[in-house]
């Protein structure tokens, strides 16, 4: 037997261990459809939720959600398979335990909630605009997609950053954020909008102010 048909064999002949199955195709998939995808559909519900239900432009902005949400899970899966990195891990929502409180698993969720639905959000109706101003698909991928990606990029940071860093940028990121839907979307505008959408931006509110208000509770802890 060759020395290639002997390493071709071992090669075969290697166990199909979770710890294999984790670095190949079935890893790739579980990072980025139950991990990226799915940590969206739960958590970002309600951005998805205004995105779906919005009037104004509506094929922009469907088209611009699906770009930015399959970016963003893309990038979630790059950072958990650990093809991305920015001198900081990423913080696996896994890794919590089950608790109340700002620091619990909880209050963690609802701090990722935060940051994925204001990301989806401007992502999403940004990218509309450019492809409701002529550049198409083109301009929802290249601004949409930028979007999700550079945000979720800078999250290991921006959560390993103290607060007196990172509280001053989360508020400009969230006020930007929530106006560009508010706008675009006209989630605020009952007569023209659907009611349910503007419970939905009610509640990413409340996202933000939890998330913001926990680490002002604790002046020096990261995010």
């Amino acid at each position: 037997m060759s020395p290639n048909d002997q390493a071709l064999q071992q090669l075969d002949e290697r166990p199909d261990t979770p710890e294999t199955r984790e670095k190949g195709l079935d890893g790739w998939l579980d990072a980025i459809i139950y991990y990226g995808l799915g940590q969206h559909m739960l958590l970002a519900l309600p951005t998805l939720w205004i995105a779906f239900q919005t009037v104004s432009i509506p094929v922009a902005v469907t088209t611009s959600a699906i770009v930015s949400l399959t970016v963003a899970s893309v990038t979630i899966g790059a950072f958990r398979m650990g093809v991305l990195s920015t001198g900081h891990p990423w913080h696996r929502i896994e890794d919590n335990e089950l608790g109340l409180g700002p620091d619990g698993g909880y209050g963690f969720l609802v701090r990722r909630a935060a940051y994925l639905n204001t990301t989806l959000g401007l992502a999403t109706f940004a990218g509309a605009i450019a492809d409701a101003s002529g550049w198409g698909l083109v301009g929802a991928v290249l601004v949409g997609g930028g979007f999700s990606f550079g945000a979720l990029y800078v999250l290991p940071n921006l959560r390993a950053a103290n607060s007196k860093q990172s509280v001053p940028v989360r508020v400009i990121y969230y006020a930007v954020s929530l106006s560009v839907v508010a706008s675009t979307g006209q989630v605020l505008e009952l007569s023209v909008g659907a009611p349910s959408a503007a419970l939905a931006f009610a509640v990413v509110c409340l996202f933000t102010v939890f998330d913001v208000g926990a680490d002002l509770r604790k002046p020096m802890d990261g995010m």
